[in-house]
């Protein structure tokens, strides 16, 4: 089943994983938002081609799955080592509903750069979307570890400890997201995660 998220809502400057965060997007319906993380497209080199990437990543963040799987697919045929072409082509198969499929190319641009903390959030989506949670929260602390003021992946954990129905460590987690950036306020009031939370005066209080 495909699903459909309102991308546009968050993103950050040129929605490029360099700029520091990646974020869960505020959904249309679905239970789950989730925000691709793209290329560092910063420097044009012959080994990456940043004009395509580019383009893939409009295709994925305007919900243009089947394109961006094309896009990606096109320059994984040229070159087959771009870890961002497999990062992209795997969070679209994942918000196109294969989130198993999609953890397989989010897992090979992991492998060909684990160096590259936006493969991590990706990791972490992908295993969130497939109802992994324990492996997202894992992927998801990975994250912190190298950036620590990583505002969606503390949001992430947030919603993780949500879905599981521990309460207290979502809304210290949920606490701490919004300390890093208001506009979290916004995404947990219209997401499914937190529904079972309106009303409780300590999640109101958040997100007032």
């Amino acid at each position: 089943m495909k699903i459909t998220y309102a991308l546009g809502a968050i993103l950050v400057g040129s929605a490029l994983w360099l700029s520091g965060c990646g974020a869960d997007a505020v959904d249309t319906g679905a239970s789950e938002g989730a925000k691709p993380v793209t290329p560092n497209t910063t420097v044009a080199t012959e080994a990456k081609p940043v004009a395509a990437l580019e383009e893939a990543t409009r295709l994925l963040q305007k919900n243009d799955y089947e394109g961006a799987i094309a896009k990606a697919d096109e320059i994984l045929t040229k070159y087959p080592d771009s870890d961002e072409a497999y990062s992209i082509k795997g969070m679209a198969l994942g918000l196109d509903g294969d989130a198993a499929g999609g953890l397989v190319f989010t897992k090979k641009a992991y492998e060909l750069n684990p160096n590259n903390v936006g493969n991590y959030y990706n990791m972490a989506m992908l295993y969130k979307l497939q109802g992994q949670l324990n492996e997202a929260k894992g992927w998801f602390e990975k994250v912190l570890a190298k950036d620590p003021h990583n505002t969606w992946s503390v949001y992430g954990i947030a919603t993780i400890y949500a879905d599981q129905g521990n309460e207290a460590d979502a809304l210290t987690w949920l606490r701490q997201a919004v300390s890093l950036d208001p506009v979290v306020k916004e995404v947990a009031r219209t997401q499914d995660h937190f529904v079972r939370f309106h009303g409780n005066e300590t999640f109101e209080a958040i997100v007032k």
